[in-house]
């Protein structure tokens, strides 16, 4: 009998890739975890990089999750909108001990109440965003536990949300040890990743990028605020 913690990561059209297979790399390393994909069928879907991923498992025959990791994407709606999604992310977070998010994977679980109550981040440029969600206690931070709800920041924040569910789940030590396995030692050529860093020009430039997404986000919280 497989007794490993099953750790199930969503996938969705036009996800982007890192925010789930960089914490599936971290995961695979993990003893006591068996690290799968799922999604609504079990046909390939294309991420926001073009590459093509198979999930292990469509919403029907996903086992039952100890963790539950959901992804983002530049633009989450869809998996936002779709009624089925929405309704296997709660299923599948009823019996999980852990409900998390990467980047804008927070707004996919806000939507599906699965934050409220609780303290969480995303993607910078999404803060906001998620704020409006009144039940919720939005945080900049590159990682937030809260209980059972871990989130992380943007994409490459997925590297540090995954091995802080390891401290959390398998003990700080294993999780240093993928660390070191990894050579997970971050030296960026420009010292921007962050918003508070960044100069005013290069921030307008990442916004006016991510715009479009942002005001289509906007416009569907502006249309399901209560009146």
């Amino acid at each position: 009998m497989d007794t490993r913690l099953k750790v199930g990561i969503f996938l969705f059209d036009e996800m982007t890739m890192l925010d789930g297979f960089g914490p599936l790399q971290v995961f695979a390393l993990v003893p006591q975890f068996h690290a799968f994909t799922f999604a609504a069928s079990t046909r390939p879907v294309l991420s926001d990089c073009g590459a093509r991923l198979t999930p292990d498992h469509d919403f029907d025959n996903c086992p039952p999750l100890d963790i539950l990791v959901v992804p983002g994407a530049g633009d989450v709606l869809a998996p936002m909108r779709d009624a089925r999604t929405q309704a296997a992310l709660q299923r599948l977070a009823q019996g999980a001990r852990y409900v998390t998010s990467v980047c804008t994977g927070a707004l996919i679980i806000a939507e599906a109440g699965l934050l409220n109550g609780y303290r969480a981040t995303t993607h910078w440029a999404c803060l906001s965003h998620l704020g409006r969600y009144p039940c919720i206690e939005v945080e900049h931070a590159r990682v937030v536990v809260d209980r059972n709800r871990i989130t992380g920041g943007g994409v490459t924040a997925g590297i540090d949300f995954a091995l802080t569910v390891v401290a959390e789940v398998a003990g700080a030590g294993l999780a240093q040890t993928i660390e070191l396995l990894l050579e997970y030692n971050p030296a960026p050529p420009f010292d921007c990743g962050s918003p508070t860093r960044a100069p005013d020009a290069i921030r307008a430039q990442a916004l006016g990028l991510f715009q479009p997404q942002l005001d289509r986000l906007s416009a569907h919280l502006d249309a399901r605020a209560p009146n």
